[in-house]
């Protein structure tokens, strides 16, 4: 799901997600998410959680086919952020490792 509306839709995980329950995020220009989400829904059906007709499946499956398609026009439009933000992250995100 987009993240504008993940976070206006009263409904979504996000924000059913109780206030100190751990949430993780996967972002659409990481390599890496489709093949996590793949391997998520295999987990949920193996789990008897799921099955492949739901809704909640086929909404992850089609999130993975979107990310893919497209990962590469992100990350184009983050070449052209400033330098600067992408700095400031980096210092924040050191920061809290250490």
């Amino acid at each position: 799901m987009r993240k504008i509306i993940e976070l206006q839709s009263s409904d979504s995980c996000i924000n059913r997600a109780l206030n100190d329950e751990m949430t993780f995020v996967l972002l659409g220009r990481d390599e890496a998410a489709p093949a996590a989400i793949r391997a998520w829904i295999a987990k949920r059906i193996e789990l008897g959680k799921n099955r492949p007709s739901d809704p909640q499946i086929r909404s992850a499956k089609f999130a993975a086919t979107v990310m893919e398609r497209e990962r590469k026009a992100v990350r184009a439009r983050l070449v052209d952020a400033p330098a600067a933000v992408h700095f400031r992250r980096k210092r924040l995100i050191r920061r809290r490792i250490d």
